[in-house]
Parts: C-alpha cells; sequence; structure tokens
C-alpha cells in the first residue's frame, strides 16, 4: 500500500505541480514507488484515457488524487511481476490510507472492469492519436514534421526504458580493461558504436556494485553526450570553457581524455556547480568552477576552445525523463530558440581568434538546433561551419542530429564553428 501513497504524492507534484519528477523522491521511496511513478509519467496520456472511458464522471479539483491512484492502480495490473489482483488489492487499500474510504468501491470496480475488458479498452484508444502515442499532440506534430521517416522509431525510443551507459575513465584503465572487470564480477556489458569510452550495461546496475566507481574509474553517461570530448578535441595546454557545465558530465569527460587543459566550469546557478564540484572531486579532477551568467561573463582572457550545451527542450532525453511530456509546453521551443541564439552570441564573443565552439543539444527538433545555427551565421558570416565527419547521425546543412535509439544512444545535436585569425 505504502508504495501507492508514496506515488500519488509524486505523481500530484508533477502532473498537478509541474514539478520535476526526479526531484520528487525521498530517501523513504520504494524501488517499486519509483517504478510507479515513472511508469504512470511515461504511460500518462494513454492511462488517462482509460480512466475517462472507464469513469463515467470526470475525476478533478476534490477527486484529483482519485485520478492519480487509479493511474497507477492501471499501471501496476498491466506491468508489475506480479499477480492482477495482488495489485489490485493494493490499490483498494491505498485508497483507505488517501482518506478515499468511500472510494475503494470504485477503485475496485475500475480496475477489475479494465481486467475483464483491456483488450476492448486498449483497442478502442486507437483513435486518441495522444493515448495511442503517449505524447502530447503538439509534440508529435512537431516530431513527425522534422523526422517523418524516422518518426515511429523515435516516439518508440521515447517510451521505451532507457540503457544504463558508462563512461569509462581512460587515464585509470581501457574500456576492455573495465568490461573485464564487469564480466568477472558477472555484470553483463557490451561496449559502445560510435565513443571509445562507452559501455552499455545489460541491465541496470546500482553504482555501489560497479568496480572502483567511488575512485572514478567510470561515470554514468549516455553514449551520445561522450562524443562531445572528440569533437572539441582541445590541445595540451589550451584554455577551455564549458559554458553551461552542470552537472558536469561533459566537464569530467573533457578533463578525462585531455588531462592537460585549463578547463573553466560555467554555470548559473551555484547550487547546480556544486555537482559539477562534486563529481569533479570522485574522478580526482580539477576544474576553476565559476557561478555566472554566460551573457554577462567576463573573462580575463578568450577561450581556445568553447563547449556550449545549450539549456533545451531535451526531447532527445525523454525516456530518462518521461515528465518533459508534461512539463512541457509547445509555446516553450520557441522562446528556447531565442536564449540558445543568445547564448551562442555569448559564447563566441569569449571565443579566441583561431578557436573553436562546439554547439550541443539534447534536443531532436530542429527549431533550437540547425535553425538556431542558421540563424548565427545569417548574424556571424565570418564564422566558419566546421564538417563533422562521422559514421554517427544525419549530417544537416548545419551541424549532425543523432535521434534516440531505443537499444543504444540519446538524441543529440552537435554543431562546430570556426573563429578565424584575422589576417
Amino acid at each position: 500500500m505504502q508504495e501507492y501513497l508514496s506515488a500519488v504524492r509524486v505523481l500530484d507534484a508533477v502532473i498537478n505541480d509541474g514539478k520535476s519528477l526526479d526531484a520528487q523522491f525521498k530517501a523513504t521511496d520504494s524501488p517499486l514507488s519509483k517504478q510507479i511513478s515513472y511508469g504512470v509519467v511515461r504511460d500518462y496520456f494513454h492511462l488517462s484515457e482509460i480512466v475517462r472511458q472507464v469513469v463515467k464522471k470526470p475525476l478533478a479539483g476534490k477527486n484529483a488524487e482519485l485520478h492519480l491512484l487509479l493511474l497507477a492502480g492501471l499501471y501496476s495490473v498491466d506491468n508489475l511481476n506480479r499477480p492482477a489482483h495482488a495489485s489490485v488489492n493494493a490499490v483498494v487499500n491505498a485508497a483507505h490510507g488517501l482518506k478515499l474510504g468511500w472510494a475503494k468501491g470504485l477503485v475496485n470496480a475500475v480496475l477489475r472492469n479494465y481486467l475483464r475488458n483491456q483488450q476492448t479498452i486498449n483497442a478502442s484508444l486507437g483513435d486518441n492519436l495522444e493515448a495511442r502515442l503517449n505524447h502530447p499532440d503538439w509534440l508529435i506534430q512537431r516530431i513527425r514534421s522534422a523526422w517523418p521517416a524516422q518518426f515511429a522509431a523515435v516516439i518508440a525510443a521515447n517510451n521505451a526504458r532507457p540503457p544504463m551507459t558508462l563512461r569509462v575513465n581512460q587515464q585509470h584503465m581501457t574500456t576492455q580493461a573495465y568490461l573485464d572487470l564487469l564480466t568477472a564480477i558477472d555484470i553483463k556489458a557490451h561496449t559502445g558504436t560510435f565513443a571509445d569510452s562507452a559501455l552499455y550495461l545489460a541491465a541496470p546496475a546500482n553504482v555501489a556494485l560497479l568496480p572502483e566507481f567511488a575512485r572514478g574509474y567510470a561515470s554514468v553517461q549516455d553514449e551520445a553526450s561522450q562524443l562531445v570530448a572528440a569533437l572539441l578535441a582541445p590541445l595540451e595546454g589550451m584554455r577551455v570553457l564549458d559554458a553551461c557545465a552542470a552537472p558536469g558530465g561533459k566537464t569530467c569527460h573533457l578533463l578525462e581524455s585531455f588531462p592537460g587543459i585549463k578547463l573553466t566550469a560555467l554555470d548559473f546557478e551555484a547550487a547546480r556547480l556544486r555537482v559539477v564540484e562534486e563529481n569533479l572531486q570522485r574522478i580526482g579532477l580539477q576544474a576553476d568552477c565559476v557561478a555566472a551568467d554566460l551573457l554577462t561573463y567576463a573573462a580575463t582572457q578568450p577561450y581556445e576552445r568553447i563547449l556550449l550545451d545549450a539549456p533545451c527542450s531535451a526531447t532527445g532525453i525523454i525516456r530518462r525523463h518521461p515528465d518533459i511530456k508534461l512539463l512541457r509546453r509547445n509555446s516553450d521551443i520557441d522562446k528556447l530558440a531565442a536564449t540558445q541564439l543568445a547564448l551562442l552570441h555569448a559564447a563566441w564573443r569569449l571565443l579566441a581568434p583561431g578557436g573553436i565552439l562546439v554547439y550541443s543539444t539534447c534536443s531532436i527538433l530542429p527549431t533550437e538546433n540547425e535553425q538556431v545555427l542558421e540563424k548565427f551565421f545569417v548574424a556571424v558570416p565570418e564564422a566558419i561551419l566546421m564538417p563533422i565527419e562521422a559514421s554517427w547521425g544525419y549530417p544537416l546543412t548545419y551541424g549532425r542530429q543523432l535521434l534516440p535509439d531505443q537499444q543504444a544512444h540519446d538524441g543529440f545535436y552537435y554543431a562546430r564553428i570556426a573563429k578565424a585569425i584575422a589576417s
């Protein structure tokens, strides 16, 4: 019962209050409670339509918690590895714990009705595109417009559970050597396809069980995110700026890959920057961590390499953060693109002649990616677009796009820009 009480609390914060899913969990919340919460958010549009069809009166206002409990119950009978009747009984008991004792009969009737008529009910959802694809309509239309040939695969990847991917610290050992360590303790994994440092675990594992994790031998980071170090490729002694550094995965990877650089990790929020510092401490490397707004940041010297991993819609990592489908709005995208363009101009101002800037996002929407670069090059015609010769992703007029892969990497966009040396 307790797992449903916890799940309803989390779901209420996300669905009704617009808060981030990850930030709602308490140390006392069980893995099962987290699974239910993530599952309901991932399948929200599908589950909500079932409730709408099965429950005759809308559940809103004072009955909002009952609606969330029903969503959790429907997810449970479909997805938990236990008899469906056990989930029904637990959800019915949770109604009492939520002071909804009057609704226990309704909860029981709805869930058992669904179990009896599951096939018919699910078939009736086919005309509702949001319910069938588990995405809001505005996002469905944007993805279909941008990637018509890849649309079905992107939707499937967004609705899947993500793999757990590691970045092996090459300062300590090779990726193959770390894979051998995992094999020795019966943790199955395989190497990545595009990033030499990437390892995919066959099943998620507690990081405390990973060999030498506390000493920085490995970190959790998606393979797509690991591509940035090779794209930036700073030389020893270069001044490097990670312009939107938190939580620090790319900062750490750059230092692991190029230990001789002088790296500044910049982030707007001091609290977020502390996470970067904690990650640096674990891997035993150092950077100059600066809490400042990139738009107004005044560096004492220009940087020879700059990474701008711009804040974005995160539509390339929906499978890791399914609450994006509920928290983002169509109107957010143009606002984000305007911010991204302003940040790109600010980063360009800090780039030394002869330097290289890498612009990246974890978005798959052209508005935030190629169209931002197009506007930038119109405004800064002296900027030089550098080709990205790679076997991954889709080449674009400006930059290169990786789409999320159900069995592999997240969705990411990258572009490389050079500043000419004045003659």
